[in-house]
């Protein structure tokens, strides 16, 4: 099989073990034929796959194509189109060829090809199992332009490392409600993602705020929320700022609403050009499908140092203007959000909303709470919760 736009199906397992059944019942060996009839159900099973063609749409939509990425911004080139189409009339051979069926008349009763996982309906799937190749390119054009394509079209949850994108299957995704005493901060964060959402100006924020008060999790409790209406959460490690402006321009045509997650964002002053550049602009124009939401202990992110300031005694005017450079960055996010430290008032207050939500009681809970804080991290959002998870585990 020649392939002219979908050559990555060519190094796949799937597509290895389809030739080798190919070629077993070509020349008609049973014993050829039921080795990799055994191989391609072993793949379907660890792919985690209904069955074949369950299995290409994901590799359909997955694919880190061109022409994917040509979709999404406009009309195929006609070039394109042709390869594309050449290589569907492949696909869709595959995908409605009888394997089962063939093999059984050479090796005997063997397991089916589908029922390996609880099925997904689509309207891909469908169009690659029954409609003519035509529609079927149209249908997956269509995709590409509504879900994008690759690892961002499979995932709502995204991490980025080594300059790379990948998929959180089982994302953290924990209720706003667990947040305590943090309304107004809440209904802030809220409406400004509400505008991103909804395709309208809305501000790069910066949630400040001490260790266990809910800066992360109230990023991570936007997803339930959103997700649905496109919004998707790219967990953008610190060490991996250099790699910014590169990310941005490899979401800046996708068609979901990206939010970059910097959870304790705090760098050396020379480290933070990336993040400078794309808060405030530059030459290229930002992705308006991009926000950057980012937690700090530090509410003016850069480390200071007394030896940072200027000798008075210098003759230098413009001496301060490098502290001040340091001090600016906080300034370029249009959202400040402040998350308020934990009094030990403010730390029983949780306990007890969270203690009557799970219907736990005791006369000596509150006392029970204080020292487990003192004994342990000190009053916090955070120990709130460790505390009364304690408690309905019977741990304290």
């Amino acid at each position: 099989m020649v392939w002219f736009v979908l050559t990555e199906l060519a190094q796949r397992p799937w597509f290895a073990a389809v030739r080798r059944l190919d070629g077993a019942l070509h020349k008609r060996r049973a014993d050829a034929v039921l080795e990799s009839y055994a191989e391609l159900y072993t793949v379907l099973r660890e792919a985690e796959a209904a069955d074949l063609p369950t299995l290409l749409v994901w590799e359909l939509t997955g694919l880190t194509l061109r022409v994917a990425e040509t979709a999404m911004r406009g009309v195929l080139p006609e070039g394109q189109r042709i390869g594309l189409e050449h290589d569907l009339n492949l696909l869709t051979a595959l995908a409605r060829r009888s394997w089962q069926a063939e093999a059984e008349v050479l090796a005997g009763a063997l397991p089916p090809l589908s029922g390996l996982a609880q099925e997904r309906p689509s309207a891909l799937r469908d169009a690659l199992t029954r409609a003519p190749v035509p529609e079927l390119l149209q249908t997956l054009l269509a995709h590409y332009r509504r879900h994008g394509a690759g690892v961002l079209a499979h995932y709502r949850a995204l991490r980025y490392s080594g300059g790379q994108l990948y998929g959180i299957a089982h994302p953290s995704e924990p209720e706003l409600s667990q947040l305590v005493g943090l309304t107004s901060v809440l209904t802030r964060l809220l409406a400004n993602t509400e505008a991103f959402v909804a395709g309208h100006a809305a501000h790069n924020v910066l949630l400040y705020g001490p260790r266990g008060s809910g800066k992360s999790t109230a990023v991570r409790g936007l997803l339930p929320h959103y997700a649905a209406r496109g919004l998707r959460l790219i967990e953008l490690p610190p060490s991996e700022l250099p790699h910014l402006l590169k990310l941005a321009e490899q979401l800046r045509f996708r068609p979901h609403r990206y939010v970059l997650f910097v959870d304790d964002l705090s760098f050396e002053p020379d480290h933070n050009q990336p993040i400078k550049t794309l808060l405030e602009g530059s030459l290229t124009l930002r992705p308006d499908n991009l926000l950057v939401y980012a937690t700090s202990n530090r509410r003016h992110l850069v480390r200071e140092a007394l030896s940072d300031r200027p000798d008075p005694l210098s003759d230098d005017v413009h001496a301060w203007d490098s502290v001040h450079e340091q001090l600016a960055l906080a300034d370029r996010f249009g959202l400040t959000l402040t998350f308020p430290s934990a009094t030990q008032q403010r730390y029983l207050e949780i306990v007890r909303e969270l203690a009557t939500r799970r219907r736990l009681a005791g006369e000596d809970l509150e006392a029970r709470a204080i020292r487990f804080a003192e004994w342990g991290n000190g009053y916090s959002g955070r120990t709130a919760r460790q505390f009364v998870d304690s408690v309905e585990a019977g741990l304290a």
